[in-house]
Parts: structure tokens; sequence; C-alpha cells
């Protein structure tokens, strides 16, 4: 039970940061559809947006601004319907959620939109659909950032190119343990994830929170785009792009031209305001892990197994 007091407390809250944003998604070169889905979602607002013809400015209001990309597992059994079920009720119970604070808040709905998922692929023709998942909240002059899966969420501060994520996936646990390079890493098959929207009944939602700065950019995308260019290439594009669409195309462009074996979905979003601070030449992005992913609540063998079989069998992940 959250309290209805707090999150009252939480919409009193008045900024003026304001944010430029753009999404696109492109199905790639192997598959026939596209399993990617994004949202970009004032929640004071009725409507969200999912498409858009150029960037977009948004303020940042009392129940914050929702920015998220999710990545549909399941190819013929409805990934599709797995990604924008996710968006949907994320965004809906987020518009709606009671909570002492913005961070509890995302995490209370990532795990209602799990519920919504799993009893969903329940039904037959939708049997074994499930999603990844990486939401930012931004709200009043910090960022909070939930994930679930591999999809990833970058901060680009001046020259600083930060992974605001951890990817929950084999490839990371056997980078961490010493047993991949971050080179062999890239050749690993990294369709095995440890955990995705509506796989099991529960799901641990890792959280981190950043503190905002004037400039800073933030990108969330799918694997197909991190699975095909590197980081370095990532903040090269980020950076001399003139406009947040063509830096978008630029992304998913270079993603193609290097494979394109996936859907492939890039938001890109700068965020300014006079209430934030500037960035100094000895600033760093500090990223707080406020719920890190122990993989406790989920079997992680038994889902990377599902996984990759989803992914190896023509599905896009």
């Amino acid at each position: 039970m959250h309290s209805s007091e707090g999150m009252n407390q939480v919409e009193t809250i008045q900024t003026p940061v304001e944010l430029e944003v753009f999404g696109r998604s492109d199905v790639g070169r192997v598959y026939a559809h596209n399993e990617d889905a994004f949202v970009v979602a004032d929640l004071t607002r009725p409507e969200p947006v999912d498409a858009m013809p150029g960037p977009i400015g948004l303020q940042v209001g009392a129940r914050g601004l929702l920015l998220a990309v999710s990545d549909g597992v399941g190819g013929a059994n409805a990934g599709e319907v797995a990604s924008a079920l996710t968006l949907r009720v994320l965004r809906d119970a987020l518009a709606t959620v009671t909570a002492v604070g913005p961070g509890e808040a995302l995490v209370a709905a990532v795990e209602t939109a799990n519920t919504v998922v799993f009893r969903a692929a329940g039904a037959a023709a939708h049997s074994g659909m499930c999603a990844t998942l990486v939401a930012v909240l931004l709200h009043g002059n910090e960022a909070f950032v939930a994930e679930v899966g591999d999809s990833r969420a970058y901060l680009l501060r001046g020259d600083e190119l930060v992974q605001l994520t951890r990817d929950q996936s084999c490839a990371q646990l056997l980078l961490e343990a010493g047993a991949l390079t971050p080179e062999s890493a890239s050749e690993f098959n990294s369709n095995v994830i440890l955990q995705a929207m509506g796989h099991s009944e529960a799901v641990e939602v890792a959280l981190h929170r950043v503190a905002l700065h004037h400039g800073d950019r933030i990108l969330l995308c799918s694997d197909g785009l991190t699975r095909e260019i590197s980081d370095d290439q990532i903040q090269t594009a980020i950076t001399i792009a003139p406009t947040l669409d063509r830096a978008c195309s630029d992304l998913i462009d270079a993603a193609n031209a290097a494979g394109g074996n996936d859907n492939i979905t890039a938001v890109l979003a700068v965020v300014q305001g006079d209430a934030l601070p500037r960035r100094t030449a000895v600033d760093h992005v500090a990223v707080e892990d406020v719920r890190a992913y122990q993989g406790s609540s989920t079997e992680t063998s038994a889902p990377a197994g599902h996984f990759a079989a989803a992914g190896q069998e023509g599905a896009p992940s």
C-alpha cells in the first residue's frame, strides 16, 4: 500500500526544467516486423507520444516526464504485443500511482506493468511473450532510471558518456567475472538475458538516480543499437549531429550499416533549464544505484535459456 499523502507532496514540486526529445525505431535488415516500441509522455497530460516527425519540446511538470524503450521477445508469439503493453501500462500506472517519491512510483509502475504482461502471456496466442524495459522518469532536477533486461540508458555530459544501466545478461555476468573481455563480450550471444517483463510473476526492478545538469543528453536504446556499434561511435554520433533527429538517424544508419541484425530504437533528449547547474571542467556524472539488480527474485538459468531460444528462432529481441 502506498501513501497518497506522499504522492501529493511529490506533485507540489514545480520546476522550469525543459526537455527537447526525439525518438525513432527501425526494423533493421533481418526481420520482417518491428517488436521494439518507445514512448515519451508528459505525465500531467492524457496522451503519450510514440511517434514524431521531428523533435518536440516539453516541460517537466508536477508528475514528471517519462521516456521509455521496450524490446519485445517472442517473435510469432507476440513480442510486439508485450513491448506495446509494457509501455502502455507503465505510462498509465505512473499517471495515477500514489507513492512516497518519484523513484518509488517508477518501481511500482514497472511492477504493475510486469503483472499485466505476465497475465496476458497466459493466453495461447501470446504464450511466451515478454519484453525488456528501460525507463527514465525526469522529475525536478533528477532522472530516475529503471531497467529490466538489456535495453540501455546513457547520459552524455560534455565529453563524458556514462552508461546509466547495467545489462541483466549472461554476457554482463561473464564480463564482470573476468571470463570475458570487453572485446570478446561484443561477440558473445547477447540475446541471453536474465529477466524480462512478463516472463515471471515477479520482477526485480533495478533503479538508478542521477542529478541533471543543463545540456545533459540522455539516450535510451534497444540492444539492436548497442550490439552493432560501440559506445565511442554512439558518443561521436550524438556529439556531431546538429539536431536530435539527425543524431537518431545517424545512430540507426550506423547500426544498419554494421549488419542491422535486430530491430533498432533510439530515443534522445537534451535537458535544459536555468535552475539546473552548468557543467564545470571537474564535474563528472555521478550515478546512484538506488536498487541494484541481484538476480534474487528470478531464476537466472531458466530465463537465460528461454530468451536465447527466442532470439535464435527468428524473433527479434
